[in-house]
């Protein structure tokens, strides 16, 4: 689900403007609201999740492939939030990260420099770098989510959406326009609510009620590998649906990448046992 998401991205992209389409996906991923109960949580919580892991990440995330990365490409370097979470963990909370994830924070460092080099163009520059951002607010969210413990995971992400619409929604009228922000409703298409309801049903309410259930079952470090099948079908439907090639130098930065962030993830699973 969350593989197939970067392309599907990518087609709503060619219907909404970016702010729009934030607004509109995070309005109707926060619809349960109305039946579901707010979870035990505070809104502090609520409003870093909401602002940081949702809002942040996908408002930068928008807007590198509405600049021209690739949805393969932007897969790939929004997995360093893996390793950034733990960076920060180290900042802000305390906790030692062990020589291991430094190293594996290194190593995907050297693979966004190679793929930086493998795109054309500065346009494709301030690409990388918003995706870079769309990282690093994925990671401070995780900070905030990490204290979400022994409540519903539906409830988190539908609560968490209430707050991002209405600043969103402001910078669209502001910036975009009315008509831009009311497309939905003014000028419908069957691939921009399709990329709508994709973007929420499967990927906020299924997709996190999955990954949350895993958390609860088993420990984070074993589960966190598991995000890097993300990327391995992000490339191949990529390739497959809008002809994304990867191949030469942007391949050999994706390998090393992704090796970066496996290497960290697993010192993190070496260190629990």
């Amino acid at each position: 689900m969350w593989g197939l998401n970067f392309t599907v991205i990518r087609y709503g992209l060619d219907e909404y403007t970016p702010f729009t389409f934030a607004t509109w996906r995070f309005l109707l991923a926060a619809l349960p609201v109305l039946f579901v109960k707010k979870p035990a949580i505070s809104w502090g919580t609520l409003a870093g999740i909401g602002g940081f892991m949702f809002g942040g990440q996908f408002v930068f995330l928008f807007f590198a492939m509405q600049a021209g990365l690739p949805p393969g490409l932007t897969s790939v370097l929004v997995q360093l939030q893996g390793p950034l979470t733990v960076v920060l963990a180290a900042l802000f909370l305390g906790e030692q990260a062990t020589r291991g994830q430094w190293l594996g924070l290194a190593v995907a460092a050297v693979g966004v420099v190679l793929i930086s080099r493998s795109v054309e163009g500065t346009a494709n520059i301030v690409a990388i770098g918003l995706a870079l951002l769309s990282a690093l607010t994925w990671a401070t969210g995780n900070l905030f989510f990490r204290t979400a413990r022994g409540v519903s995971m539906f409830a988190v992400t539908a609560w968490a959406c209430v707050l991002p619409p209405l600043p969103l929604a402001l910078v669209a009228l502001l910036y975009e326009g009315p008509d831009h922000l009311l497309a939905p409703i003014l000028a419908p298409s069957w691939k921009g609510w399709f990329a709508l309801f994709y973007t929420v049903v499967p990927v906020m309410w299924l997709g996190y009620l999955i990954w949350g259930t895993l958390l609860r079952t088993y420990p984070a470090a074993k589960v966190g590998p598991i995000s890097l099948l993300v990327p391995c079908t992000a490339l191949v439907f990529a390739a497959l649906l809008v002809g994304e090639p990867i191949t030469g130098p942007r391949l050999l930065g994706v390998a090393v990448v992704l090796g970066g962030v496996a290497l960290g993830l697993f010192a993190s699973t070496r260190r629990l046992r």
